[in-house]
């Protein structure tokens, strides 16, 4: 790839590379953050409270001494309070706890491996309860907490969180299910969250889900399936979900197809980029944060052109995110930047992507 020289392309090409390295180290930190249940101490944030913050100040408080910041240098000031501080939620209970799924489907169970069970999250313990914000080149995590524990159904892989019906999940479901309407195609089964609920709304005629493991569909026949209102609507087909939709007389019979094969973006990367080559026009959860990982990869790629590095160092690949940064440089090497509006075309959700399915 040939980038011109350019003082002001230069200048935002060192921002945008910048902006993503905070942007990693932001997730990891939260990653961090979201894996203890005991970060903060529910005396230390009333003792707080009481000195006149905020909950969300006094979280942040704690923070710093968690990742051991100075909290009088303006860099980390402005990361807090930017990426954190800014993005933290106190969630009502009730908006999860009078959900229709939750409603309805209480019973646990285990079969085998798998088991049907509540989790809970301890008072202040963080999560991400949505999708991520791009604010400009700013990955925005949506970070929530409750101020009491909070129980949610899980259902468990060798006691390994599968999937769950958590804020992040009712959140993230939404805008697919809005989007559901006619003969829908679901492909993966997990809970069955999304099928129940587009059961339950009027202009949807009827669910397929497509689920290749049979262990999951018997937990679901058993202990879930009993509790859906409309089960007139919704049919199982075992079967894997790529194959499935690469047959086009499978899919020609729906309005709208959803796609839901992974536990997180980075485990679902190379499933999303296999089904858009198959349909562009799935619907896969947390696209954005997909699209996200893509412009991060070329991001990488940028910073490695301006260090002069050449096509022996794409050869080889240890992960599917090398794979990425490699197919980028091969499908870019004899691409010309010439300004900012070009670079703002390279990272282009569609256009990354088209690099990797056409």
């Amino acid at each position: 790839m040939f980038i011109k020289k350019e003082q002001s392309l230069l200048k935002h090409l060192e921002t945008i590379i910048n902006t993503n390295m905070v942007n990693v180290n932001i997730a990891d930190m939260l990653m961090t953050a979201f894996s203890y249940t005991d970060i903060f101490n529910v005396d230390e944030i009333k003792q707080y409270i009481q000195e006149g913050l905020s909950e969300e100040e006094a979280i942040t408080e704690l923070l710093y001494d968690f990742y051991q910041l100075d909290k009088n240098n303006e860099d980390n000031q402005e990361i807090i309070n930017s990426y954190i501080k800014n993005s933290l939620k106190k969630l009502n209970p009730s908006d999860y706890l009078n959900n229709p799924y939750a409603l309805a489907v209480k019973k646990t169970g285990r079969n085998g491996k798998y088991a049907l069970k509540y989790i809970d999250y301890e008072p202040y313990q963080l999560f991400a309860y949505d999708e991520i914000k791009m604010d400009e080149d700013k990955e925005i995590s949506a970070i929530g907490y409750f101020d009491k524990k909070f129980s949610y159904l899980a259902l468990t892989e060798n006691n390994n969180i599968w999937m769950s019906l958590n804020p992040n999940e009712i959140e993230t479901m939404k805008p697919y299910i809005e989007k559901g309407k006619g003969h829908v195609l679901v492909l993966g089964l997990g809970m069955g969250y999304v099928p129940f609920m587009l059961a339950n709304k009027d202009d949807v005629k009827s669910v397929v889900i497509v689920e290749k493991d049979q262990n999951i569909i018997d937990i679901f026949s058993s202990l879930i399936w009993p509790n859906f209102n409309h089960k007139e609507k919704i049919k199982i087909i075992k079967d894997d979900a790529i194959k499935y939709v690469e047959k086009t007389q499978n899919t020609q019979q729906f309005d709208y197809i959803f796609a839901d094969l992974w536990h997180n973006p980075e485990d679902g990367l190379p499933l999303f980029v296999a089904l858009k080559r198959v349909n562009k026009n799935i619907d896969c959860w947390l696209e954005t944060s997909m699209y996200a990982l893509l412009r991060r990869c070329m991001i990488t790629l940028l910073e490695e052109s301006l260090q002069g590095l050449d096509d022996s160092s794409y050869r080889f690949f240890k992960n599917y995110t090398d794979k990425v940064i490699n197919k980028f440089y091969h499908k870019t090497k004899n691409l010309r930047l010439n300004n900012e509006e070009d670079l703002r075309k390279l990272l282009n959700n569609e256009y990354l992507l088209s690099l990797l399915i056409d």
